[in-house]
């Protein structure tokens, strides 16, 4: 009879496409690829009794879950029922209001064990929680990924057309607590509006860029693609020239590793620790059009970067807690 696994993996994967579920479905991969044993239940894609069930079941529970009110209120219930929690918080410790960031801290000091992505979260995470841990968000893709034909034609239209191609990615709109676009995919657009030797590509997979450009009234350039369909992103950094992170705030993003893992350029604001190689802007629109003004100049060769693996890291750690 086989053994049930003493783990759940409580998350989602695509679709929808984001750095978050693209991270589960690599994670999930690897541990599959290494033998590993686990049970996972897809929180979006499943009932709140099947939830609850697989909770009861397991004794050691690692969830991902973005709003601090449910990342909250499922370290409580899980500590009630004696579960060992844990949680990856996917962002910036901290990046909320007073009120989710209490909320944060209190699922931070229940916890049996948080997660962080970069420096700060960690140092700040420590002092409510001492088996706080950091582990990146990178892990290299598992299997092959291919872009449809229609999407390879579109971006080598582009290339054929300039003389360099940028690329940029947002899992969907979002608004940061200052009432500003985490992405600033509006900047961007605008900023290339006035480079025409140059090509921007947006990586639109949830589309709701597309709608919300529109409600703005906003009008594309010809060298700005807006790709507004399911796709992988990897795949379009391998066809790029620069990867751009411009955002307000920012956890551990794996698109920034997967374009250093490339050897591509990589122009990031400078809101969270970064990873070596990344150049840094600050959140400024003057300095950030500067920035990519001048990367069309910039004749140094890239070198792909070893980036730790998370997938190994969390392999590790599941074998060492998991008992």
């Amino acid at each position: 009879m086989k053994q049930r696994s003493k783990l759940l993996i409580l998350a989602t994967i695509p679709p929808p496409i984001g750095g978050v579920t693209i991270h589960i479905q690599r994670l999930l991969q690897y541990l599959n690829n290494n033998g590993y044993g686990y049970t996972f239940t897809d929180f979006r894609r499943s009932t709140k009794g099947d939830i609850l069930k697989q909770i009861r079941q397991h004794r050691f529970i690692h969830f991902h879950i973005y709003h601090p009110v449910v990342r909250c209120c499922f370290v409580l219930l899980g500590t009630i029922f004696g579960k060992r929690m844990l949680f990856t918080l996917h962002g910036n410790l901290g990046r909320h209001n007073a009120l989710y960031n209490l909320l944060d801290q209190l699922a931070f000091r229940i916890a049996y064990m948080p997660i962080v992505l970069n420096q700060k979260s960690f140092e700040k995470g420590r002092k409510w929680n001492k088996r706080t841990q950091m582990i990146g968000a990178f892990i290299p893709p598992q299997q092959p990924e291919e872009l449809t034909a229609s999407i390879q034609a579109a971006v080598a239209g582009m290339r054929a057309k300039y003389a360099g191609i940028y690329a940029t990615n947002a899992s969907t709109v979002s608004i940061d607590k200052a009432g500003n676009e985490t992405y600033q995919v509006t900047l961007l657009v605008n900023i290339f509006r006035k480079m025409k030797d140059d090509a921007l590509v947006i990586s639109d997979a949830s589309g709701r860029y597309k709608s919300f450009l529109q409600q703005q009234g906003l009008e594309i350039p010809a060298n700005v693609l807006l790709i507004s369909e399911p796709h992988p992103f990897f795949e379009i950094l391998k066809r790029s020239d620069v990867f751009l992170r411009i955002t307000t705030t920012d956890g551990d993003s794996l698109s920034v590793k997967e374009a250093l893992f490339l050897g591509k350029q990589v122009l990031a604001t400078d809101v969270v620790n970064r990873p070596a190689g990344t150049q840094l802007v600050a959140l400024n629109e003057w300095d950030i059009a500067d920035a990519i003004g001048k990367m069309r100049h910039d004749n140094t060769v890239y070198n792909r970067h070893t980036l730790s693996n998370g997938g190994e890291e969390l392999l590790q750690l599941y074998k060492k807690v998991v008992a």
